[in-house]
């Protein structure tokens, strides 16, 4: 019982830690471009949806895409109302996944590639200047998912 508690207890601080750490690292790192590409991209909540589908099929994690869009909102990139439709079709787009996985018989999970993120995050943070050390906070706060 003691040891549920302690993974449970470890899980939501792993989970609290990267979500800092990709906040901050998308506040320190972004700029005009990143923002004006955003809000192209989310002008409408359907591109929004979009939006959301697509990335939730690339990274195969409607979790990782609504991680990134808290940061984005976190952050002051992105506003909530557009974050909304992002959401919305990080839901439709992880359906899409389990189909398309279903159909086509994808073996590729992003988990299998969490822990090396993190680590390469990390000591991109630890050894990289400015914006390259940023990266490395970004990285590693999203790899957690």
């Amino acid at each position: 019982m003691h040891q549920v508690f302690a993974e449970l207890f470890g899980g939501v601080g792993l989970f609290l830690l990267g979500m800092t750490l990709m906040t901050n690292g998308l506040k320190d790192a972004t700029g005009e471009t990143l923002k004006k590409l955003l809000t192209k991209f989310t002008e409408t909540q359907f591109k929004a949806m979009l939006s959301g589908i697509g990335l939730t099929l690339l990274v195969q994690s409607s979790t990782a895409t609504t991680m990134a869009t808290i940061g984005f909102v976190n952050a002051g990139i992105m506003s909530f109302a557009q974050a909304i439709g992002v959401m919305i079709g990080a839901n439709i787009g992880t359906t899409s996944t389990g189909w398309m996985v279903a159909l086509l018989g994808l073996k590729f999970s992003i988990s299998m590639i969490a822990l090396p993120l993190i680590g390469f995050g990390a000591v991109i943070n630890l050894l990289g200047k400015d914006r390259i050390a940023v990266l490395g906070l970004i990285i590693a706060g999203q790899s957690k998912t």
